[in-house]
């Protein structure tokens, strides 16, 4: 008796990548179904974009495609996040971290340095202790970077701070 329930799994973990990046091409580009992945070999979950590394894939694919990012937070903010993301191979240190006002500060992110940072930030989230210091950064700011990144169609600003309007003057 042949059991056609059956869908075949990846073998290898190079396997389970490459079926994780057309997962996340296709969200990505808005697709149902990966180009060139049949439909029968495709892991079907509930949908990918509830996936969290689909979701991360295409949070990186999205910051690729910036030119730059406008961050401002708090100086003590920017240097947890700068420590966090300078050993990663793609970010660079910005040209300038210019003083605004009440300890904050703006710089402007490339978005190659965004990628590295997402990838900490995503990496520091998944390890740190729930209810810390680290978790709680990591979390915010991905989240803050992630909904600018949601609809992109102006200058990206990313404002870390609460206590300030989003299109407030500086």
């Amino acid at each position: 008796m042949e059991n056609t329930g059956h869908q075949p799994q990846p073998a290898a973990g190079e396997d389970q990548d490459l079926v994780l990046k057309r997962a996340i091409e296709a969200a990505y580009q808005g697709a149902g179904t990966p180009v060139g992945q049949p439909t029968a070999a495709t892991p079907q979950a509930p949908a990918d974009s509830e996936d969290p590394q689909v979701a991360h894939g295409v949070l990186l694919l999205k910051a690729a495609g910036v030119a730059s990012a406008e961050l401002i937070a708090h100086r003590d903010t920017w240097e947890w996040l700068a420590a966090l993301a300078v050993d990663h191979s793609h970010f660079r240190t910005p040209p300038s971290v210019e003083d605004i006002k009440e300890g904050r500060v703006q710089t402007v992110l490339s978005g190659r340095s965004l990628i590295a940072l997402l990838i900490e930030l995503w990496n520091t989230r998944s390890t740190a202790t729930p209810l810390q210091g680290d978790w709680a950064l990591a979390m915010t700011t991905y989240n803050r970077i992630a909904a600018e990144l949601t609809d992109v169609t102006e200058t990206i600003r990313i404002v870390l701070d609460d206590g300030l309007p989003h299109e407030a003057g500086y």
